[in-house]
């Protein structure tokens, strides 16, 4: 296998394109195969607890106490020069004005634009099979309150919302002269009928096969939709139904959504979502409006949410847990660093910037398959079958099979957690849904290009980043009670003996959770910063007591 190119090296992406893949350097940033679990990612100096020693049995003097993890692994800063060349000024501009990190801009604008080229065609990315994929993308962005995530996403969708907003100008245009159109309809209808009338009396069996020829109900205009915010699945269903070729939802707040999705009453609309981000048919089964079927649901989505819900979901998502069925992974997260520094930026937008982001909206709005060279199957009537689509160029194909190589292996690593595995094996849809999105708004046609697929990878990588800091965040709230617990041990506020009850019957904050309190305790003792004592049973028996007391080698 030929090693894989260093994506992240776009400083002449000319380069990149004419360059052979196996002339590249390997990238030295790789994960291997298999990770341990985040926070386990330090390992004891001493080596590893044994198993044949319990930790009741680890004694201060023989084993120091190892690190806690941090509360956040490193993310990658976002790749701008990956960015498409048309897109990057504007989205630079707004996160300089905002002083928001460029990422809360660069991910919805990208995600928007997607949903526009996932209306019009897919990408096929093997050589020969039928294999395809929908470019229709889910993100979060993940921020503290007062991140400025809300107003840096609606900066980056503004683009889009005009073109919403020119939709509906033009549905209610039509609605207007449809009304007219239907009170003259009414008229004829009306004249036609009584002209009928006096043929029927005269003569009862007078021929009236054509007397109401041209007199079928007016169909209704149709809105066109690309953007919808908080409604019910049903009317999801709906939209889509007469918006065949998908929508982006974007919700300012994604925590709602996930909460609702997560109760057992709201089993179906989860259902829909899950097949929403797949694309293909749907049925709703109504026992009052019948049945609809949408030939093929295809459903943007963006939000915002903050850490402690995400990783609260994050938990969930775990084996076994509420949302153990592929919903959070489906998501590519956006979680980055917020910069120390602050300065007031007070000048007008970059007008040329701006108008070329806008440009690129236009553009992919009025964009047809053909405009592309896309591929139209068509099915044994010769009618179209399924949506246009594009595949790799060589030379493309060759980097996103390096790359998925290397994916697949660790995918079947054998210590690769169940959620992070999920998140990552969607990004066999995820790079290639990058990759035909890049190349499409660059104006490109025919086959994606090298330079698009470089490109894709970047933001792989990227992304990829910042999902490892988003699932490892799931023991976070473990991890901040841990560094809690031993802050009241050290401020005397625990006797020098304490049991998992004495922490969480005070109803200090983040410590009232007896799981939270549990969890946090075990890796206190498995990173030796307490010692752990089993009391063995009373005359009485019952389940023995667990006594935590600190590792005398633990400093304040």
């Amino acid at each position: 296998m030929n090693a894989r190119p260093d994506y992240k090296s776009l400083d002449a992406a000319a380069a990149l394109v004419d360059a052979q893949i196996r002339a590249k350097p390997a990238k030295a940033t790789q994960q291997p195969a298999s990770e341990p679990p985040a926070w386990m990612d330090e390992a004891p100096s001493e080596g590893p607890i044994s198993a044949s020693k319990p930790r009741s049995a680890l004694k201060a003097e023989e084993s120091g106490p190892i690190p806690l993890p941090a509360d956040l692994m490193p993310v990658e800063a976002l790749p701008m020069k990956a960015l498409p060349d048309a897109l990057h000024p504007w989205i630079a501009d707004v996160s300089e004005r905002m002083q928001c990190p460029p990422d809360f801009v660069a991910v919805p604008m990208l995600i928007g634009a997607a949903s526009l080229v996932a209306r019009k065609i897919a990408i096929r990315p093997q050589g020969r099979t039928e294999w395809t994929e929908k470019v229709n993308l889910w993100a979060l962005v993940v921020g503290r309150p007062g991140m400025m995530k809300s107003p840096a996403m609606s900066a980056a969708l503004a683009p889009l919302e005009r073109l919403e907003a020119k939709a509906a100008e033009e549905f209610f245009g039509a609605m207007e002269a449809h009304t007219a159109d239907l009170r003259i309809h009414k008229m004829r209808t009306e004249a036609a009928e009584k002209l009928a009338r006096q043929k029927i009396a005269k003569d009862p069996a007078a021929d009236l096969s054509g007397a109401f020829d041209g007199m079928d109900e007016l169909p209704a205009p149709v809105r066109q939709r690309l953007i919808v915010n908080d409604l019910t699945y049903e009317a999801m269903g709906d939209i889509l139904a007469n918006n065949p070729d998908g929508i982006l939802s974007v919700r300012d707040e994604m925590r709602g959504l996930l909460l609702s999705l997560a109760r057992e009453e709201n089993a179906n609309a989860r259902a829909f979502y899950l097949q929403a981000w797949s694309g293909g048919r749907y049925t709703f089964d109504r026992i009052t409006r019948g049945s609809q079927t949408i030939p093929d649901v295809r459903l943007s989505m963006i939000g915002c949410i903050q850490p402690g819900p995400l990783s609260a979901f994050i938990r969930g998502a775990s084996v076994g847990g509420s949302m153990d069925d592929g919903m959070v992974q489906r998501f590519l997260m956006c979680w980055p660093d917020q910069s120390g520094d602050w300065r007031n930026v007070d000048r007008y937008p970059d007008s040329t910037a701006k108008r070329e982001a806008y440009n690129v909206f236009d553009r992919l709005h009025g964009l047809r398959a053909t405009d592309t060279a896309a591929i139209q199957e068509t099915d044994f009537n010769g009618e179209p079958d399924g949506l246009p689509f594009l595949r790799f160029d060589p030379a493309a194909l060759e980097a996103f099979e390096d790359w998925r190589s290397g994916l697949e292996a660790r995918l079947r690593g054998p210590d690769i957690d169940a959620a992070t595995e999920g998140a990552l094996s969607k990004f066999r849809k995820h790079v290639p849904a990058l990759a035909l999105t890049l190349h499409v708004i660059d104006g490109n046609s025919g086959p994606v290009s090298l330079q698009s697929t470089v490109r894709a990878l970047a933001l792989a990588d990227y992304f990829e980043s910042h999902a490892k800091r988003a699932y490892a965040s799931g023991v976070r709230p473990v991890v901040g009670a841990a560094k809690s617990i031993m802050k009241r041990v050290q401020a005397g506020a625990l006797p020098a003996m304490f049991t998992a009850r004495d922490v969480h019957q005070r109803g200090w904050s983040g410590l009232t959770d007896r799981e939270v309190v549990g969890e946090a305790l075990d890796m206190l003792a498995t990173h030796r910063h307490l010692i752990e004592i089993e009391e063995a049973p009373g005359a009485k028996g019952g389940r023995p007591k667990v006594i935590f007391t600190t590792n005398d080698r633990v400093t304040a």
